[in-house]
């Protein structure tokens, strides 16, 4: 849970704006708390897209008929991560398509939202978080890029967005460390889920010995 709340995050984006705060969102809000919210939005859905530690989830999903595989409305991104092949032999790839409640996960290969039966498919979604629920850091990365922009559009001070600039420098540097933290990645496991199922051979080979030797170490 992120020390941040919604209200002090506007509230900053007024203030370096030269703008007067508010008390609430609800009874106060005015044009310029609405654009700043908006910005604020923009900017938090920005940064999830990239993928954080606590908003990426795997979803495995077996059709009893042919048909769509429905994606969370709250999804920024879907991927299919298990791998197939089409009656061409080329490998599907599956993404995010529609938008609202009518989100799917679309064959880009194939052309198409009809997906086989009796086949399990796993996909990654990427999902977007209220604010709440994102870490201070980078609550205050998304927070240091907003307010540059909101106060760019709002007053346009050239002085004031070099001040900016640099604030936003350094707290994204530390909410993309912070988060990188978070997930643990290392040299091995940093990659996409494609690229380490290739370098496990996950999802190609369900022969133990051809895995026997593809992890084979040096002299041993």
């Amino acid at each position: 849970m992120g020390d941040i709340s919604r209200l002090d995050a506007v509230n900053q984006m007024l203030l370096l704006a030269g703008e007067s705060l508010v008390s609430d969102l609800e009874n106060q809000s005015g044009l310029d708390t609405e654009l700043a919210e908006f910005v604020l939005d923009r900017f938090t859905n920005d940064f999830q897209l990239r993928g954080l530690a606590n908003n990426k989830v795997i979803k495995k999903i077996t059709l009893t008929d042919k048909g769509r595989i429905a994606i969370d409305a709250d999804a920024l991104s879907a991927e299919l991560c298990s791998h197939h092949i089409n009656t061409d032999g080329y490998t599907i790839i599956g993404v995010l398509q529609g938008t609202g409640t009518d989100k799917h996960l679309f064959n880009v290969t194939d052309q198409t939202d009809q997906w086989k039966k009796n086949t399990e498919y796993k996909y990654e979604l990427v999902i977007s978080l209220p604010w709440e629920k994102m870490d201070t850091p980078v609550q205050r990365a998304i927070l240091a890029s907003a307010t540059r922009q909101y106060q760019m559009v709002t007053q346009g001070d050239g002085d004031i967005d070099k001040y900016l600039m640099q604030e936003e420098m350094f707290y994204r540097a530390k909410g993309v460390g912070s988060d990188l933290d978070d997930r643990r990645r290392n040299v091995f496991s940093s990659g996409s889920n494609k690229l380490n199922d290739a370098r496990t051979r996950n999802d190609f080979y369900r022969d133990a010995t051809v895995l026997r030797y593809w992890r084979t170490r040096p002299n041993g």
